[in-house]
């Protein structure tokens, strides 16, 4: 996950988000009992403390399946302005046609006119 996506993450489960190197973000929650939840794009963990966290012995382990961007579709309008499903994690819908339809409930509302693209094709 990215630092947007990470901090929105951390507001909506209370947590903190942080870099823990090499680009990579990570979202925590510390537990009143010392445990530790740690979010990353591809897993939620749940550790003992943070020594367990430091020393990687999860307790438990939800494996997340996060589609690849390039295999999302976003929604850009003629001044260049990006629209996703998930505005808060900045996230494209999963089906492209899903993505269109949205496009022509926009425009058939006269909400201007849409072009539906790939996510990972948008400039980082």
């Amino acid at each position: 996950m990215n630092e947007e996506q990470a901090k929105a993450l951390a507001s909506i489960v209370g947590g903190e988000a942080w870099n823990s190197g090499g680009g990579i973000w990570l979202v925590t929650v510390h537990r009143e009992d010392g445990s530790l939840i740690v979010f990353s794009g591809d897993a939620i963990c749940e550790y003992e403390d943070e020594e367990a966290f430091d020393e990687c012995r999860a307790l438990n382990t939800i494996v997340l399946a996060v589609p690849d961007l390039g295999h999302l579709y976003v929604l850009v309008d003629l001044d260049g302005d990006v629209f996703f499903e998930n505005e808060a994690l900045r996230l494209g819908w999963r089906y492209e046609e899903e993505a269109r339809r949205e496009a022509r409930a926009l425009e058939s509302r006269g909400e201007g006119r849409y072009q539906v693209v790939q996510q990972s094709e948008l400039p980082a």
